[in-house]
């Protein structure tokens, strides 16, 4: 028998509440003063009790994700949703008092299937997570076996030219093994969705970011510009740490051969929202591949023209939507990208 909570001031709402669910449902009345520590599937509120404890309902349906905690606002206004722009990210659902007992028993059976549902997909990904960490962690000792080896051949010498550019051809494939453990990994810790928001100075964060690529910029020989200023965006590091490098990693990777890698990063603010764009001197994007690249595994080009698997604009894509962000590209065949990212300040 799922658990629900009222916070309801109206004792009008309350007896009604309770007249219509007591015989379905396990009800409880929170305290008013307390704190909302108890357990519970749903929460049913007025618009008094929502002013209260909007900060709780926050904080306990962040700590549910990437289950869903419902919240049903029971309400006389029928224009609570454009009155109040960001009701969405603690109400789930409203209803305009007076309700039937047919519409409040659906309404809630609605939410309630949901959140079963959500914790269901919850295990789920926990399992499977769980599954993916420890086969990468059996493939990662395989992969050092096979490097170490190599290694020691290649110090012992004797080697012939053929021999040696075999083992060559071994060392890179282990290199690519190895990435793709990684970007498999790194994928599936997106789907936790954790999301721990700090203060960061952007332009100081996308600095760091480029530093730390200061192998892949040397080894293509990539001039990065940095433009603009931010300032201070609400953002979780971790997250943002992918979506930047694999934008800019792709920026110094997919550019015709023999071209040098220009890449200009540029930061602004309009509207509360900030907007970072990468523009690229690259191979470019039809527009056709424009939405597909977003998607797990999806390649538009083939291991000899840029090696891959598919997982890089997947990954920022999922980054920034865990911020509540977008991210999108512009782009023509030839004549290079620009990808941005909008975040709220």
């Amino acid at each position: 028998m799922a658990r629900i909570i009222l916070i309801l001031e109206s004792n009008e709402n309350r007896h009604l509440v309770s007249t219509f669910l007591a015989a379905y449902h396990s009800l409880g009345e929170h305290a008013p003063g307390e704190p909302l520590e108890e357990a519970f599937d749903l929460c049913i509120v007025d618009g008094p009790s929502l002013d209260r404890f909007r900060a709780e309902l926050e904080t306990r349906r962040d700590a549910e994700q990437p289950g869903i905690l419902p919240v049903l606002l029971l309400t006389p206004r029928r224009d609570v949703w454009s009155k109040m722009p960001n009701l969405w990210q603690f109400v789930d659902e409203s209803i305009t008092t007076p309700v039937t007992k047919a519409e409040l028993q659906s309404r809630v059976e609605i939410l309630l299937r949901a959140r079963r549902i959500s914790l269901e997909l919850k295990l789920r990904n926990e399992d499977l997570e769980a599954f993916i960490q420890a086969m990468s962690h059996d493939l990662r000792a395989s992969v050092r076996a096979v490097t170490m080896f190599t290694e020691a051949i290649f110090e012992d010498g004797g080697l012939s030219e053929r021999g040696k550019q075999d083992l060559d051809r071994i060392r890179w494939a282990a290199q690519e093994m190895r990435e793709l453990i990684d970007s498999l990994l790194n994928f599936s810790r997106l789907g936790r969705g954790e999301v721990r928001y700090e203060p960061l100075d952007l332009r100081t964060y996308i600095e760091t970011c480029i530093r730390n690529l200061q192998g892949e910029i040397r080894n293509r020989h990539a001039n990065i510009h940095l433009k603009g200023k931010a300032g201070t965006v609400q953002a979780d590091p971790t997250l943002l740490k992918i979506a930047l490098t694999n934008l800019l990693s792709n920026a110094i990777k997919f550019v015709p051969e023999g071209v040098q890698p220009e890449i200009t990063v540029s930061a602004s603010v309009k509207h509360d929202i900030c907007r970072i764009e990468i523009n690229d001197n690259g191979v470019g994007i039809s527009q056709e591949d424009q939405q597909r690249i977003f998607l797990p595994f999806v390649r538009i080009y083939s291991d000899e023209q840029f090696p891959g698997i598919g997982l890089g604009l997947p990954s920022v894509r999922k980054a920034v939507e865990l911020m509540g962000g977008r991210v999108g590209v512009e782009s023509t065949p030839g004549r290079g990208s620009r990808f941005w990212i909008e975040l709220a300040m």
